[in-house]
This record gives structure tokens, C-alpha cells and sequence, in this order.
């Protein structure tokens, strides 16, 4: 009768229990609306890479990362599927997505798309064979001269396959094939001795026969997503943080998805199966659940079921040897008694000791406490054999003092914390699942060891190595489920009823008690989670002002480095006019003006670089596609530092190493500001008698072709100090040499922003006192053409806009609208260059549309338009004028003249109606080369 009492008892406690660990979302709803910012992210569908349920969820190894990704840069992503990366990177050009999972970067990618600073997993790239071509064994390369290698004509794989086949002097024929589907066709159809593809592709029907490179993976981005890139890079930099191995683990648990390969015998192993007909085996009489004799006398375990699996995967006959303990085994092996002992825990150093070997890992198992609840501290514990070095570092990490016994069985690990002998039980997760099936969990707690696994391998004869490989090839393969073995000797199936029994009385006191309080603990969990909301707005207006604190200390250190540097130009204008006019001396006034002269050509530079590096920090920048003679440019700059050089009594030597029919394609702006720059800084920082030496590549291969600059001089030289962040914006080496010769600080970063964004690199090696070396390469696309005709285009088109007639602008009336009366009478002056007699000066925006108002149809010809205007700005005068009711205002010329130079500021003027727009300082070539284009 009382037995039954409990038994009612402990069903209700179970239904009560289950009522407790229902989620909290049952019994509250959450009103929170989804704030996170969507994402539209293309994924190639691949088994165990990028799948989908049945209700739509997506799942995988790409698309996992991608909701981990999510969680820490507040992202909802949105999946589009493709079928391969050639339609997924026309979704990323046209705009449909923003972003895709798993791409291995080559210099055509590296220019087309933005790369994650991290990658997301690397995988090898292997050549696939089929299951019984007896042609190929593994590991051997020189097998694949004179075969038939099919491989995608798009894929990464073909440029690594080609490299790999290269650089090894091996010779096999490369077949090209539009996609997978036709790839696989043609290696069903007999077409091909193998096939070059990686991760899960092509592994039914195929083994890899050899690996032939790593390839890293990385998450791209449509050229205008640098925003989102730098969230996406935030978001994995810190999940790495957390977790290095996060990648590792991820795949593991998509591993079941990708078939494993297996490893054909060779002839020596298939000889010496043929010579031992029957592998003995060793084997613990007991050693739950790894091995042991059950009530009939029969061996059970893991063991035994693992090596009839081999035993019937290779046609071959086992016998099982039982011993008592493990010296006994390893004198039996010793003797030749055994060839091998089935499963052990001791690892490769432990074997190494006593003069054995262990195979491959067969499984590995994690490490727990099975600890005695009346016990708070350790301080005696039990484990199985001998520990193995890295779990005892592990286990004595918490409790240094702890004594740890050795007990030969794991039976009587139980016995002795049973009777209180040791507070613990240190064992792997299989003896905890064999204790809890025989004796219930009793009245004891389990508890985790830090991740903490053991290997378990087979042990043999270190000399027996035929036999080693015999074991690890057969256990590597596909076909032998380590898993289901496992899961039939580790747990047991269970009723209900039996869950219900093993709950322990005292556990059933204690859930009584803690029905009393559940109504309190929901009431509880609803306030905290309240708590929680007001303390995390609290905490993101918090970050709100920290950012904006930053954000003002960055602005505040810029402006004071800016006005120091523009400082210093300025002074030397304003001082040197002063002196200018207060001299008499036209050869005094001369020098003074060349003076005023430099320093402003200083202020331009600085005004100039801040431009770039604005554009290049927003992501407005650009990269132009010109048409370049690669000698042609190389002769300008040349021409322009040897004058420079001249100057400076240096030894200036250039060369440049190009076929005469090579013609680039590339920005010629970004070009000659990298040659430049560092010339003009080896120039600089190289004392008069020294050298310097450009030495230009051009290495033509179509699109994967590259420019290959070296700039070399024996100057001043950089300390290792300075070169560690030579980089970074205005940073400049305070040094007496330097003194004379100070720059912007802006040249070197500008020069790796615009590297790094061609998707090029530069290397840079430097000593005091014996110069600096500096090594970029870029990728280019080359053609072949006639250079010396296309040169002879440009040297027309120079040569027309040279002969620009000194009275083209004679009797062409002309409305300047400029709101500066020094400006307004510098541009008159430099129009009556050109003849100009007939010009009329606005104030403002207004007064530039009434006067044109007021003005005879079609009487003015051009209107000069400032920006940044009072009453009224230029683009609103624009405008304005453009919708007069007269016949001329959608037709008369208007070029912007603005100190306002940014991409978006040039875009704004064309769209208010504007036909050009030239930057200040004006320069009047480019001004009359624009006038003379729309008049």
C-alpha cells in the first residue's frame, strides 16, 4: 500500500515537472516588435552547407554562421537560393542580395566584390576518383599524369588545380565544364578519369584519391555595402573572440552530412590480411560499457561490436582474447599473444611509455564528475586505469590538492564512492551512462570538466604498422557507423514507468516545496524581464553618448591636427607677401612669389588628400576603368620626378618592363597618385649624392594580369618604431633630418587606402641610415593593342586642348555669379586671358536670376556659378533659371566653379542642371578645356 502511495506521488511529480519546464513564452507573450535590420544573403544549396525544412527555416553549416552572425550585429537575414556562384554573383551585381556565404577569394573576385576581414571555415579542394578505379591509390600525384581531370571553368578550383599541377611539375589534361550538372554528366558518361571539386560535392560513388590545397571561405559584398561588411566583420571578430574554435565545432555538428571517404588497401595490406587470417583481438574482462562478460560468458561492449564491423567490412576473421587487467594486455602483446587491444583510453604519451603505439582516434567521449551530493568540496577522487596527463591538469586545475586514486574496474570507482572512500568519480560519458542503467543515479550529482573529452583508439605493436594503417583506413571509411555503435552500448531504452521510478524520494520533498512558489517565480521572471528591458535602454543611451564623446574627441583631434598643418603653409604665404611687398627688388619679389607659390601648391596637396581620404573612408570613392599606355604614363612621371631630382642633386634611375602591344586598363589617377607619392617621398628623404630607383612590371595575363612597382632609394631611412604605424593618417617620424622636408602625413595612408581598395598589397623594408624599399602590386586588366596609335590619340586630344585660341571668348557676354570679390575678380582676370571683354558679376543666387531675367533671349552664352552662396545658393539658382519661360534658359551653358569637390557634390550640380563642374583653385586649362566643350 505504501509502495503504491509513492508511486502515485511520484506521477504527479512528473507531470509537475513538465508543467515547470514548459517555456516561458507559453505562459506570457512577449510584445517586443522585431527591430533587427534585414539582410538579403545568397547561398549556394549544398548538402550540410545551406539547406531548408520542410516549413522554409534554413539550416547548415553557412547558414548557421549567418544567424550567428545576426544575433551579434542585430540582422534579420533573408535566404535566396542559387544554384551556383555564377548566379549568385549576378544576384550580388544586380542588387537583388547584399551579401553571400562561402566564397574563396581570386584576384577577379578581390576586384569585383568586398571581402569579410574573417573567414568562415577552410576546407580542402581534392580530386575525386571513382569508388573501385583500381588506377588510383591516395597520396600519390605522379598517378594523375596524362589523366582526364574535369573541373568547373568558373570555379576557384581550376586556377588552384592548375597551380597545384605546376608547381609539382605533374601533367594531367584540364576538361572545362559550365557548371556541376555537366561536370558530374560527363564523369558518369565515362568522359573523365577524375574530377577536381571540394566540401560535399560529388562524394556518392566517389572517393577523394588526393588533396591538393586549402581553400578559405570567406562572407562577400556588393561593392556598396562597406557598411555592412565592417557590421558583418564587428560581428565575427567577437564571436571568434568568444569562441576561437566556433568554426571548428559548427562543422562537427554538420559533419554527418558530408560522406566520408574511404581509403583503398594497398598490396602490402591486402598481403598481410592474406597472411593472418585471423586478427586477435585483446579485450578488458571488464570495463563497461567498452567491454565485458556478460551473465552467459559472452564478450559484449564497444569493442567488440567495432571490430566485427572490420572484421566483416574486409572479409576477415576475428577472435577476442579476454585478460583480467591491462598489464596483462600489454605483456600479451608484447609476447605476440594479441596483435591488438581492441579500445583504450591511453593516449599516444602514455603508450609511448610502456613501448606501444595507438591507431587512429576511434571515438572520443567527454569527461565527467559523478560527485557525492553531501560533499561541497573535492578533495579524494576515483578514475578508471591511469589518468592521462592533460584530464589530470584539467581535473587538479580547480582542486590542487586533490588526491586521485587509481581503480582498475569501474565498478569499483562506484563501490568505493558508495562507501564514502572517495567524494568523486572522474569517468567518461559511457561509464556514467553503464552506472546510471545498473544502479540509478542514486544520491549523487553530475557535473562537466571544462569540454573536456578522451580519445579512444586501438593499441598495438609499434613495429606492426601494416596492420595500423589496416585499422585507421577501415575506421576512416564511410561504411563502419562509430555513432550507432556507440548509441547501442551507451544507453538504454526506458519507459516511462521506469522514469518515473527512478526519481528519488527526496527529490519529491523538494518539488512539493517548490510548487508552493512557482506562481512567485513566473511573477519573478516577469518583473526581472522587465527590469531587463528599462536596464538595456538605459545601457544604449548610455553607449548613444559614449559614441557621440568619441565622436567629438576624434572631430577635436582632427581639426586641431588640420589647423596645425594648414598652419604652416599659410604662414609662409602671408609672410613671404608681406616681405614681398615691402621689397623693391624684382629678383627679392621673384623668390618671395616662388615661395608663396610652393606653400600654396602645400595647402592644395593637404585640401586634396583630406578630399581622397574622405571618399575613401565614406565608401564614396570610385575606381575608374581608363585606358592607359603603360609607357606613356610611366614616361610622364618619370619626367616629373627627374626634374625634381635634378633639383636636388639625386641620382634619379627609371625603367619599366612592358611589351609594346600591351595596353592597361586601370584608374590612371589612382596610378600616378601611388607612383608619385612614394617618388616624391624617396626624393625627399634621400640627401643630395644619393639614389633612387623606380622599377616598373607590367605582367600581362588578360584579367588576372598585375602592376608591379618598386621604389628603392638609400636616404634617411624609417625607424622599426615609425614603421608600425607609417600607415596610419598624419602620422610623421619626428627626426633633425626631417626637419626641412615635413609633409602632410596624409601621402602613406592614402597610398594603402587606394592599395587596398584595388585589392592589391605592399610590402615595405627599411633601416636608419640605408634607405627604404617600398613593393606594391595591383591587379590590371591588359589587352593587346596598338600603343603607339592609342598613344597618338592622346597626344592629339593633348595637343587640341593646347590650342585653345587666346581670343576665343571675345565678345561672348558672360554672367559670373560669385559672392567673393577677390574670387569674382581673379576668374575676371583669367577669362580676359582668353578675350573675354563681355562679363557681368552677380552677387548671389538672386541677383544671378534677375539679371538673366532681365537680360534679351540667348544674350548671354555662359554663366560661371559659385555653390555656397548667401540670399541664394547656386544649385537653387540653377534650378531656377533652368525653369524661366524663355526659349534659352534650359539650353545656355552653366559650369560649376566650387571649393565643394565630392562625388555627391559634382551629382548634385549635374542634376540641378549644370553641364560641368570645376573644383577651386580653379585651374584655368581645365576651365577653358570645359567652356569649350559646351559652348
Amino acid at each position: 500500500m505504501r509502495n503504491n502511495k509513492y508511486l502515485i506521488m511520484r506521477i504527479f511529480v512528473a507531470a509537475l515537472m513538465f508543467l515547470v519546464l514548459l517555456p516561458s513564452r507559453v505562459l506570457y507573450a512577449d510584445t517586443i516588435p522585431d527591430t533587427r535590420e534585414p539582410v538579403d544573403v545568397g547561398v549556394v544549396l549544398q548538402s550540410g552547407v545551406a539547406m531548408t525544412t520542410s516549413s522554409g527555416v534554413y539550416y547548415g553549416f553557412d547558414a548557421e554562421f549567418m544567424y550567428k552572425i545576426a544575433q551579434y550585429a542585430n540582422l534579420k537575414p533573408i535566404f535566396h537560393p542559387y544554384k551556383d556562384n555564377v548566379e549568385m554573383f549576378k544576384a550580388l551585381d544586380n542588387g537583388e542580395i547584399q551579401m553571400a556565404l562561402g566564397i574563396s577569394p581570386n584576384p577577379e573576385r578581390l576586384e569585383r566584390f568586398l571581402f569579410g576581414s574573417n573567414g568562415l571555415f577552410t576546407s580542402q579542394a581534392s580530386i575525386r576518383v571513382r569508388d573501385n578505379d583500381p588506377r588510383f591509390s591516395y597520396g600519390n600525384p605522379i598517378e594523375y599524369n596524362g589523366k582526364v581531370l574535369g573541373v568547373v571553368k568558373s570555379s576557384i578550383m581550376y586556377d588552384r588545380a592548375r597551380d597545384w599541377a605546376t608547381k609539382n611539375d605533374i601533367h594531367p589534361i584540364f576538361k572545362t565544364y559550365d557548371n556541376d550538372d555537366s561536370l558530374q554528366k560527363a564523369m558518369e558518361d565515362g568522359e573523365l578519369d577524375g574530377i577536381v571539386t571540394y566540401g560535399s560535392k560529388a562524394t556518392k560513388n566517389y572517393r577523394a584519391s588526393f588533396n591538393i590545397v586549402a581553400n578559405t571561405y570567406y562572407p562577400i559584398f556588393a561593392k556598396n555595402q562597406m557598411f555592412l561588411k565592417n557590421k558583418v566583420d564587428a560581428a565575427m571578430s567577437r564571436i571568434l573572440y568568444e569562441d576561437v574554435r566556433y568554426p571548428e565545432k559548427l562543422y562537427d555538428k554538420y559533419r554527418h552530412f558530408h560522406y566520408q571517404d574511404s581509403i583503398p588497401l594497398s598490396a602490402e595490406e591486402k598481403d598481410y590480411i592474406a597472411k593472418h587470417p585471423v586478427l586477435k583481438v585483446a579485450v578488458h574482462e571488464m570495463n563497461p560499457p567498452i567491454s565485458y562478460m556478460d551473465s552467459s560468458g559472452e564478450i559484449r561492449g564497444i569493442a567488440p561490436d567495432l571490430y566485427k564491423r572490420i572484421a566483416q567490412e574486409l572479409n576477415w576473421q576475428v577472435e577476442f582474447i579476454v585478460f583480467k587487467d591491462r598489464n596483462e594486455i600489454a605483456r600479451a602483446l608484447k609476447a605476440g599473444e594479441v596483435d591488438v587491444y581492441g579500445v583504450t583510453s591511453q593516449d599516444i604519451i602514455g603508450s609511448e611509455n610502456i613501448g606501444l603505439a595507438i591507431t587512429k582516434t576511434y571515438f572520443t567521449l567527454s569527461i565527467l564528475c559523478l560527485r557525492r551530493s553531501d560533499v561541497a568540496e573535492i578533495h579524494t577522487a576515483a578514475f578508471v586505469g591511469m589518468v592521462p596527463p592533460n584530464v589530470e591538469n584539467a581535473i587538479r586545475a580547480g582542486a590542487p590538492d586533490m588526491d586521485l586514486i587509481s581503480f582498475p574496474t569501474i565498478e569499483e570507482c562506484y563501490e568505493a564512492i558508495s562507501s564514502h572512500r572517495v567524494d568523486a568519480v572522474y569517468c567518461n560519458m559511457a561509464q556514467l551512462n553503464w552506472l546510471t542503467a545498473k544502479h540509478g543515479s542514486g544520491n549523487f550529482t553530475v557535473e562537466g570538466v571544462d569540454d573536456l573529452g578522451i580519445e579512444f583508439s586501438g593499441q598495438l605493436m609499434p613495429g606492426n604498422f601494416v596492420l595500423n594503417s589496416i585499422l585507421s583506413k577501415t575506421v576512416q571509411g564511410g561504411q563502419i557507423n562509430v555513432t550507432s555503435i556507440l548509441s547501442k552500448n551507451l544507453y538504454t531504452d526506458q519507459t516511462i514507468m521506469d522514469y518515473i521510478r527512478s526519481i528519488p524520494a527526496r527529490l519529491i520533498v523538494i518539488l512539493f516545496a517548490l510548487f508552493v512558489f512557482i506562481v512567485a517565480a513566473v511573477a519573478y521572471t516577469m518583473y526581472k524581464s522587465h527590469q531587463s528591458r528599462v536596464r538595456a535602454e538605459l545601457n544604449a543611451k548610455q553607449a548613444a553618448l559614449e559614441a557621440s564623446e568619441q565622436a567629438r574627441k576624434a572631430e577635436s583631434s582632427f581639426l586641431s591636427t588640420m589647423s596645425h598643418d594648414m598652419r604652416t603653409p599659410l604662414n609662409g604665404i602671408l609672410g613671404y607677401t608681406r616681405l614681398a611687398r615691402g621689397s623693391h627688388d624684382i629678383k627679392e619679389i621673384q623668390q618671395y612669389l616662388e615661395r608663396i607659390d610652393s606653400s600654396g601648391k602645400l595647402m592644395l596637396a593637404l585640401v586634396n588628400d583630406v578630399l581622397d581620404l574622405s571618399k575613401l573612408s565614406s565608401g564614396k570613392m570610385e575606381l575608374r576603368e581608363d585606358r592607359i599606355v603603360p609607357r606613356e604614363l610611366f614616361n610622364i612621371i618619370k619626367d616629373a620626378i627627374t626634374m625634381n631630382a635634378n633639383t636636388h642633386h639625386i641620382d634619379f634611375k627609371a625603367d619599366i618592363h612592358v611589351d609594346d602591344d600591351v595596353i592597361v586598363y586601370s584608374d590612371r589617377l589612382r596610378l600616378q597618385q601611388l607612383a608619385m607619392n612614394l617618388l616624391s617621398n624617396a626624393v625627399k628623404y634621400t640627401p643630395a649624392g644619393g639614389h633612387v630607383v623606380w622599377d616598373v612590371h607590367v605582367k600581362a595575363e588578360g584579367d588576372k594580369s598585375s602592376l608591379v612597382e618598386i621604389v628603392q632609394d638609400d636616404g634617411i631611412g624609417m625607424s622599426e618604431e615609425f614603421q608600425q604605424h607609417m600607415f596610419d593618417v598624419f602620422s610623421q617620424e619626428n627626426r633633425a633630418e626631417t626637419v626641412n622636408t615635413r609633409g602632410t602625413g596624409l601621402g602613406l595612408a592614402l597610398v594603402h587606402k587606394f592599395i587596398t581598395m584595388m585589392g592589391g598589397t605592399i610590402e615595405v623594408e627599411s633601416k636608419l641610415g640605408e634607405g627604404t624599399t617600398f613593393i606594391f602590386t595591383v591587379p590590371i586588366k591588359t589587352v593587346k593593342e596598338d600603343a603607339k596609335a592609342v598613344a597618338a590619340e592622346g597626344q592629339s586630344a593633348a595637343n587640341a586642348g593646347e590650342a585653345i585660341s587666346r581670343e576665343i571668348l571675345r565678345d561672348v557676354p558672360i554672367l559670373l555669379v560669385e559672392d567673393n570679390e577677390i574670387n569674382a575678380e581673379l576668374a575676371q582676370l583669367m577669362l580676359a586671358d582668353y578675350g573675354a571683354n563681355i562679363i557681368d558679376w552677380a552677387h548671389n543666387g538672386q541677383e544671378a536670376v534677375d539679371i538673366y531675367s532681365a537680360s534679351e533671349p540667348s544674350h548671354y552664352k555662359l554663366i560661371l556659378m559659385d555653390l555656397r552662396m548667401p540670399v541664394m545658393d547656386g544649385l537653387t539658382a540653377t534650378r531656377k533659371l533652368r525653369l524661366l519661360h524663355r526659349p534659352d534658359a534650359g539650353i545656355v551653358p552653366i559650369i560649376a566653379m566650387s571649393a565643394d569637390a565630392y562625388e555627391e557634390d559634382i551629382r548634385n550640380c549635374k542634376a540641378a542642371g549644370m553641364q560641368s563642374h570645376i573644383s577651386k583653385p580653379v585651374d584655368i586649362n581645365r576651365l577653358m578645356e570645359a567652356i569649350v566643350d559646351v559652348l
